[in-house]
């Protein structure tokens, strides 16, 4: 009994010593896109594909990497949005502002085929604890059209931030990078 009464008072103890320290995790939303220039394209409507990530992208936590090379994904600070989808969501925005055409992510959510299908791979995709957001990767353009040729670039993007603004900082540059590429596969891919 002893025993017993001693088990509960460590696990009250340790319920109660822990209430305080408990904080909610800091979540964090990619913010839209900044104005990307207007492309001129031969297309009406184009359809994104999800963005495909490398894995420390994908977690809830912030990746950032730093002088060494090690990836320090945050425990405490999270996207607000899983973020494969909320990437393919601002990539998609962002494309539809850049061309002015119908642009939507898959599931394609129209009777008709889309003009094209861009897919998205990146290889790297984070923030440099010395304030540099970087994306690179390969991107796909798959005409419905068969007479129009089929694309495949590499891109490389480097978006400065200051480090002291911390993660809003690196959220901001995040919706910088997307904007860049978005802005890219219009130019090269789309034509």
């Amino acid at each position: 009994m002893r025993f017993l009464s001693s088990v509960l008072l460590i696990t009250l103890a340790s319920l109660l010593s822990g209430c305080g320290e408990t904080q909610e995790p800091v979540r964090f939303a990619t913010p839209a896109s900044p104005p990307v220039a207007r492309v001129s394209i031969p297309l009406s409507s184009i359809a994104v594909r999800e963005v495909s990530l490398p894995s420390y992208a994908t977690e809830e936590g912030v990746a950032t990497v730093d002088a060494s090379g090690a990836i320090i994904i945050t425990p405490d600070t999270l996207w607000a949005d899983e973020p494969s989808r909320a990437v393919t969501l601002r990539l998609t925005s962002a494309l539809a502002d850049a061309t002015g055409r119908v642009v939507a992510s898959d599931p394609w959510p129209f009777s008709a085929n889309p003009d094209a299908v861009v897919e998205v791979r990146v290889e790297t995709f984070i923030a440099e604890e010395a304030g540099r957001f970087v994306a690179e990767g390969r991107y796909y353009v798959a005409h419905e059209d068969e007479e129009r040729t089929d694309h495949a670039h590499k891109f490389e993007l480097i978006e400065p931030f200051d480090p002291a603004r911390g993660f809003p900082g690196i959220a901001a540059a995040r919706a910088e990078v997307i904007a860049a590429l978005a802005e890219d596969i219009a130019r090269r891919g789309l034509r």
